[in-house]
């Protein structure tokens, strides 16, 4: 399935043409240069749950242009997310910041513009600056745009009138970006493809590809309003109610974007041999297909099937390699400007991977942080998972053993009294840490306007997505 020539080549050019510290956040002292010059590409894949892929060992054959890509990248093994749902995780992967920090909240669901972002500091330091984008919960009016050049807001062309066309879209932009590059300047290029999100409908031939025995086999699913105990009404389709053919609908779309995302992936290895870029692929989230009675879609609850991504890095100087380091979206900036050698401010949530993989002395990590928009916190280790969900002015507790019970089925807080108390010890530092950032960071969020009513196509893509009920 390849775009559709020059038609789409000509589509895009048009559309290149629009135009632990309590400090409060500052900006990131800008860079005369960069100190490597290397090109900078963040290819992110919305709602792509890592164990879906080959190189983390999946059973179908989803991702064989990523798997080969893995092969001259640094894979983790361990990388989460640390906010389940696009807009927020954006948020965080693009300040290398918590909310604490960064301001996010339920009042202001937007990227402030007191933050210092991965496109600003690299604008800053002299890089062209271009995203091709597709959700949007990343759009221009929410602040995603900040330091951007050309910010290209898929859902915003009538022209482009399916998924697979925006898709296709995204992919002749990255193409351009990279071909037409000018020589001795550097670019940063971000590309956020909507797929494999919530409907799944991946274009043929995608569509029937993974419609094999298991797609087929178990019990049918209750068509229900929400996101529990069954298939959303607004996703069930006519005649399907097994939960294989659901999956088997993801996995297909997982497949089309891996095509789109390899013939990006194959052009920067032809330009360069990646011998001056740094890229990154990750996703801003996974995806629960059933776990804990939670159907097609995320953020709800912190098990890992929302929580776990894919990270693939390839830079100069990292070889091939599987690291079992945690990893965050909260790292992807100070990765990236690490690589590029663009010095960015010392406040950050997140650190550098790059020591770690290219032969340099890694700060040992031994737990990650995780909230939802639903107020639930968890902190996790290589044994274990804490959970706090509020319940009223309490909160009810989950302790998950992750080696015994990876599917976090089995809440051991009774037996596991010690743990229990270790785990909530480092749960509740953190958050203390977080609420004496908030005391700073609220004076810098005062009088800012809160998030914005998204109206027109942005509105319906929304809607299409399943983040709200109508437009109007």
């Amino acid at each position: 399935m390849r775009p559709r020539g020059a038609l789409l080549v000509a589509l895009v050019v048009a559309l290149g043409c629009q135009p632990r510290t309590t400090p409060p956040p500052v900006s990131a002292r800008p860079s005369p240069a960069s100190g490597t010059g290397y090109n900078v590409v963040l290819i992110t894949i919305d709602t792509l749950r890592a164990d879906h892929l080959g190189m983390y060992g999946y059973r179908r054959a989803t991702s064989p242009r990523l798997d080969a890509f893995a092969t001259r990248s640094a894979v983790f093994d361990a990388a989460y997310t640390y906010w389940p749902k696009t807009r927020a995780s954006m948020i965080m992967l693009l300040t290398g910041r918590r909310p604490s920090q960064n301001g996010y909240s339920k009042t202001h669901a937007v990227l402030l513009d007191f933050n210092a972002t991965l496109a600003s500091v690299l604008k800053a330091a002299g890089y062209s600056t271009t995203a091709y984008v597709d959700n949007a919960n990343v759009a221009s009016e929410l602040g995603y745009a900040k330091g951007f050049d050309t910010y290209m807001e898929a859902w915003q062309r009538p022209e482009l009138k399916s998924e697979m066309d925006r898709t296709f879209a995204i992919t002749e932009g990255g193409l351009a970006t990279i071909r037409n590059a000018p020589p001795g300047k550097p670019y940063f290029l971000w590309l956020h493809y909507v797929n494999p999100h919530a409907p799944y409908t991946p274009p043929a031939p995608y569509d029937t590809t993974f419609l094999d025995e298991s797609s087929r086999a178990g019990g049918d699913l209750r068509v229900v309003k929400g996101y529990k105990g069954g298939i959303h009404a607004e996703l069930a389709v006519s005649g399907q109610r097994k939960l294989g053919y659901y999956v088997a609908q993801y996995d297909g779309e997982i497949a089309a974007v891996d095509e789109q995302v390899g013939r990006v992936l194959e052009a920067i290895v032809e330009n360069d041999g990646l011998l001056r870029t740094v890229v990154v692929v990750t996703s801003d989230h996974g995806e629960s297909l059933g776990e804990h009675d939670y159907y097609f879609d995320h953020g709800e609850n912190l098990f890992d099937p929302s929580l776990r991504i894919p990270m693939l890095l390839a830079a100069p100087g990292v070889k091939p390699q599987r690291s079992a380091a945690f990893a965050s979206t909260l790292d992807v900036l100070p990765t990236l400007l690490d690589a590029a050698k663009v010095s960015y401010p010392p406040d950050l949530a997140g650190r550098s991977l790059l020591p770690g993989v290219s032969g340099g002395k890694a700060q040992a990590r031994e737990r990650l942080f995780a909230q939802n928009d639903y107020n639930l916190r968890a902190t996790f280790d290589a044994s274990y998972k804490l959970v706090a969900t509020p319940v009223g002015d309490k909160d009810q507790w989950g302790l998950y053993d992750r080696a015994r019970d990876p599917g976090e089925a089995r809440n051991v807080r009774p037996q596991r009294t010690d743990e229990f108390r270790e785990q909530r010890r480092e749960l509740d530092l953190y958050f203390e840490l977080m609420d004496k950032e908030w005391v700073a960071t609220r004076k810098l969020v005062e009088g800012k306007p809160g998030e914005p009513k998204l109206t027109g196509p942005a509105c319906e893509q929304l809607r299409a997505l399943g983040y709200v009920a109508n437009c109007g």
